[in-house]
């Protein structure tokens, strides 16, 4: 026999490609299949988080906000403000404001307010309504004059806009007749709140987001440019 042949025939034999196991093959599949999914939600969610309509975050002209910007020399004014806490609870954010809009010499205020859809379930299994049953009362209250007094109702309600989305739906709430206090001789208004109640429910307490500061602790406000599409051409 010719050894050396055999050798060669050996070595080759060992060169061969070793068929893989298909089993392995789906795991890894499956592996990056869920990877990707995961991924893919997280950037949903993140995306989506500081996601607002343009109908929820730019600027609404009521009437009367509309006849100050006009009287003005078509110059509104508005400010906005960095929410610290835009939120009802640091552990479960029921509610989520942001898009605080004021124009104090008009006495007008803005602000968006969102919530989880999943919040709905909360209320059904809380209060037993239904989700077709849910609606929200959306009300502003002022600091107390003394220590040992309530908040108190602070501007009107005057328009309320509805978005929604896979995840979140959105509020615009607009007020006007809001009082900020600047005028010397008048109580200034420190702190304003969005108290957010269940309607035909007798809640313990509301939801409640702090919306504006202008005191001693925190009082920073930055100008609101108009973009092209909320400048009011009507007159």
């Amino acid at each position: 026999m010719d050894m050396e042949r055999y050798g060669d025939y050996t070595e080759y034999e060992s060169d061969l490609p070793k068929s893989k196991n298909p089993v392995l093959i789906v795991l890894k599949a499956l592996i990056a299949f869920v990877c990707f999914g995961v991924i893919g939600i997280l950037v949903f969610r993140m995306i989506f988080f500081r996601y607002y309509p343009d109908s929820i975050k730019n600027i609404y002209f009521t009437d009367s906000l509309a006849e100050y910007y006009f009287s003005n020399g078509e110059k509104l004014d508005a400010e906005t403000q960095d929410l610290r806490a835009p939120y009802d609870d640091p552990n479960v954010a029921n509610f989520i404001c942001d898009n605080l809009i004021v124009v104090r010499r008009a006495d007008h205020l803005q602000v968006s307010a969102r919530y989880n859809k999943s919040l709905l379930e909360d209320i059904e299994k809380k209060y037993g309504l239904s989700p077709e049953e849910i609606s929200f009362d959306f009300a502003l209250v002022k600091n107390p004059v003394a220590d040992k007094e309530s908040p108190r109702p602070i501007g009107k309600l005057s328009e309320v806009i509805t978005e929604e989305n896979a995840i979140y739906t959105y509020f615009k709430l607009v007020f006007d007749d809001v009082d900020f206090g600047l005028d010397e001789g008048e109580e200034k208004v420190n702190w304003i709140r969005l108290d957010i109640s269940i309607n035909g429910v007798e809640m313990e307490s509301p939801y409640m987001v702090a919306i504006y500061e202008n005191n001693v602790n925190y009082s920073i406000f930055k100008p609101y440019e108009l973009g092209k599409e909320e400048i009011r051409g009507d007159k």
